[in-house]
């Protein structure tokens, strides 16, 4: 047990070591940063990292896709730029349209991200006393708020892992493929006052809101959905009201 859990380690730290020498300067890169045109200031920096081995999962927020949207980099707004986050490296990834490239940009440098309906926001190491660093998704409109933190970690196994231990059921799922990317889902409700607090289950967050307690699971019933994040958003729906 004790070798198989060496050899799992040292895995994931030649893994990690590739990312390391990915993510350098290259002339691909500086050639890449060139292009960007009137957006130059938007992407400098290092190279976000390529998962080129395999492995079950995937280290994206939730998709390995790149979407459209609008970013907040160093208090400058950026419309219309293919973007994506990195749960591993908790870095926001912008890239140039019919790119394999693109840049990671810390939490502390990216105000907000809006990719469709999803808002995004950045919390740096001077907020660390109100949540850890990283990315959250921001749920709700009114007064109070729900932010949610994905966070991966790459993991070695020397037995079958599937479902939600790599963060979903993964059709492309290999029982002989060790790697894998575990996920990490947390959720953090923001009141009124701005001070947040971890929740854990429907119980915790409609316990925030103990005057409608009776309607509030009423209408978490109604969703028929084990689905938090919907829970969540149909709260604080109600209670925005």
């Amino acid at each position: 047990m004790k070798k198989n859990g060496h050899i799992a380690s040292c895995l994931i730290a030649l893994g990690l070591g590739l990312f390391s020498a990915q993510a350098q300067d290259s002339p691909e890169l500086r050639i890449f940063q060139q292009k960007a045109g009137d957006r130059s200031s938007l992407f400098r920096g290092r190279q976000g990292d390529r998962y080129s081995f395999l492995a079950n999962g995937h280290p994206y927020w939730s998709s390995t896709e790149f979407v459209r949207g609008n970013i907040v980099f160093e208090d400058r707004t950026y419309c219309d730029v293919m973007l994506n986050i990195d749960a591993l490296t908790q870095k926001a990834l912008v890239q140039l349209s019919n790119s394999l490239l693109s840049l990671a940009l810390s939490p502390a440098q990216v105000s907000s991200i809006d990719i469709g309906e999803h808002h995004f926001i950045g919390v740096g190491p001077e907020d660390a006393g109100s949540l850890p660093e990283g990315f959250y998704e921001v749920f709700g409109q009114g007064p109070e708020q729900v932010y949610k933190h994905v966070d991966k970690a790459l993991n070695s196994s020397v037995s079958n892992v599937n479902g939600d231990g790599i963060g979903y059921n993964d059709p492309n799922y290999r029982e002989d493929i060790l790697r894998y990317f575990q996920i990490s889902r947390t959720y953090y409700f923001r009141d009124r006052d701005g001070r947040f607090s971890r929740i854990r289950g429907n119980n915790a967050l409609i316990g925030k809101f103990p005057d409608r307690k009776k309607e509030l699971r009423r209408a978490v019933r109604n969703l028929r959905t084990r689905d938090y994040d919907i829970i969540c958003q149909e709260v604080l729906r109600q209670t925005a009201r």
